[in-house]
């Protein structure tokens, strides 16, 4: 089951909007329903503590009967880290996350820290936002790139040292090392529809850099 959590981050695009159209749920985190208002994607639950949802959504979202979950305005955990729970309570197997760049790096970075997390508990998770794909890759796992010719795909080690296997890229090879402190990784190139990453030790951040006018998610 592919269930998306929208963000109240940065407002997604309308290219980044039509990947609700291959999703099962859509979950909302408080006044990211403000964006959803605006198009002809339903949510199926809204959840958060509401400090950021205006009078126009609430009426919407009651005209359509879409549940809205009121959780306490302080709070241990971020409106994100709910949408989370509630994909999993969904039976998410697969998760798409849109909004989460934000304006604040805090933010970002507490977002893409969730991410981690879900792809720590077993679930495909892509971050999509301001022309960027992000998904994180451990070991043992392989990441197929068709689509993406042209496109910037940068490789960043988490944990530690990683060791990757690179193919159909401009800087491509076997069993190399990209340091826990290097950035050895970024600002590759994809030379091939048959291009893929994988990991045989340690966990890496891939993000692929989308080319001007084209739209896809890893």
């Amino acid at each position: 089951m592919k269930v998306a959590l929208v963000l109240n981050g940065d407002e997604p695009s309308g290219d980044d909007l039509k990947l609700l159209d291959a999703c099962d749920a859509i979950v909302c985190a408080d006044g990211a329903a403000q964006v959803l208002l605006k198009t002809n994607h339903v949510p199926t639950v809204i959840v958060g503590d509401m400090d950021s949802l205006k009078g126009d959504a609430y009426k919407w979202a009651d005209s359509l009967d879409i549940p809205i979950e009121r959780h306490p305005e302080l709070k241990d955990v971020l409106d994100g880290d709910l949408a989370v729970q509630k994909a999993r309570d969904l039976g998410a197997t697969s998760v798409l996350v849109l909004g989460a760049h934000g304006g604040r790096s805090a933010m970002f970075l507490a977002n893409l820290k969730m991410v981690r997390r879900i792809h720590d508990a077993g679930l495909d998770c892509s971050m999509v936002g301001r022309g960027e794909s992000l998904r994180f890759v451990s070991a043992g796992q392989e990441l197929p790139l068709p689509g993406r010719t042209g496109a910037t795909l940068n490789l960043l080690a988490m944990d530690g040292d990683a060791v990757v296997s690179l193919s159909g890229t401009q800087w491509e090879g076997s069993d190399v090392t990209l340091e826990r402190t290097g950035a050895r990784g970024v600002s590759n190139k994809i030379t091939s529809d048959g291009a893929r990453v994988a990991v045989r030790s340690g966990t890496v951040l891939c993000v692929v850099e989308r080319k001007k006018a084209e739209y896809y998610i890893l």
